[in-house]
């Protein structure tokens, strides 16, 4: 009888047609599918990115829904969360001395509610700096309740004199902090019409979205260079098709369907509609392709009892390429010592080799 090694369907992963040659990072940033730099490379256009010269190096960016603004990427992931790091403009509104207003900013870049993007709950907070200030944001208009809003948040700070404000501390005092509603698209600031004459120690209203871990206080804030301040904030994403399809549940089945990889699974979207999709337990990569898509994590064993010379790893790049010119469909080919069987139209990812005498 003629040694075999068995390989089982349930260790094998679905091949399919490869992803276009499509460039995968933007300066020092991954860029994993289903986005996309250029048109072509991304799952539709609500992933496309953008891969711009800042003058020193390449950036990826966004653009905000009318695309007249930029926003700049620190990073973006498909697992263990679908999100990304970029980084957005602080809002402001600056006094002169006899406290008239001089400049402003709502800080506004609107990723629009269509948008695949949202802004993460979870990791970013809403900061306000000043010594007589009060700031707010609010969702869109016809988000139902008393005033016809989804939400509004926002806080107030004051100092008795210029040397208040603590470095370290957002008590109310120069600075005040607060967590913010899921769903977040619109991250336009208003601030309160407050006297700001005799305040040349907080020249300027100041709030901004940022991460929660990024941003500790320091009381020379106060007069940072608004105009060319940004803050790192988190974004959500998910897939957010305009089919309907915006559950798990609506969209396995049809055509679209973003969990491709044979051991992906579904995860409905908890910050906004949609869905998301991850490896299942024991498997990793990229769930939205087929091709190198969730593989295993940790070596297939097989077994022969024909002695092998000595332990092997066969990876897709290496032997296992090979060894599978020599199978067809459903049939063996002698290669070597052993004996492969290959089901069809699959892929093995990686076999370990075990010799039993």
């Amino acid at each position: 009888m003629s040694p075999a090694l068995s390989l089982l369907p349930a260790l094998l992963l679905a091949a399919a047609a490869a992803e276009p040659e499509c460039p995968t990072k933007c300066g020092d940033v991954d860029i994993p599918y289903p986005f996309g730099i250029g048109t072509r490379c991304s799952r539709s256009k609500g992933f496309e990115i953008s891969c711009v010269n800042n003058g020193t190096a390449a950036v990826p960016v966004l653009r905000s829904a009318g695309g007249a603004r930029t926003i700049p990427m620190a990073s973006l992931s498909v697992a263990p969360r679908p999100e990304a790091k970029v980084m957005l403009p602080v809002a402001y509104k600056c006094y002169g001395p006899a406290g008239r207003r001089v400049r402003a900013s709502d800080g506004r870049v609107d990723l629009r509610s269509s948008s695949v993007f949202r802004i993460s709950d979870s990791r970013n907070m809403f900061v306000v700096l000043g010594c007589n200030t009060g700031a707010w944001m609010n969702s869109g208009a016809n988000g139902g309740g008393r005033y016809n809003y989804q939400y509004y948040m926002g806080c107030f700070t004051y100092c008795a004199s210029p040397e208040s404000p603590t470095d370290g501390r957002c008590a109310s005092v120069g600075c005040c902090h607060v967590d913010i509603p899921p769903g977040l698209t619109d991250n336009a600031v208003y601030f309160e019409q407050w006297p700001h004459n005799g305040m040349e120690h907080s020249p300027c209203d100041i709030a901004f979205l940022v991460d929660r871990d990024g941003y500790e206080f320091r009381a020379a804030d106060l007069r940072m260079d608004v105009r060319r301040s940004s803050m790192p904030v988190w974004l959500d994403w998910a897939i957010r098709d305009d089919d309907g399809a915006l559950t798990c549940a609506a969209a396995k089945g049809r055509e679209g369907y973003a969990c491709v990889s044979a051991n992906s699974e579904c995860v409905d979207s908890i910050n906004g509609p949609g869905y998301f999709c991850r490896c299942k337990e024991g498997f990793k990569g990229n769930p939205y392709k087929y091709e190198g898509g969730c593989t295993s994590e940790e070596p297939i064993s097989l077994v022969t009892s024909t002695p092998l010379k000595e332990e092997q790893i066969w990876e897709p790049s290496g032997k296992v390429e090979q060894l599978n010119r020599f199978s067809k469909r459903s049939r063996s080919r002698k290669r070597g010592y052993n004996e492969v069987q290959e089901l069809a139209y699959a892929r093995v990812v990686k076999i370990k080799i075990i010799t039993v005498e």
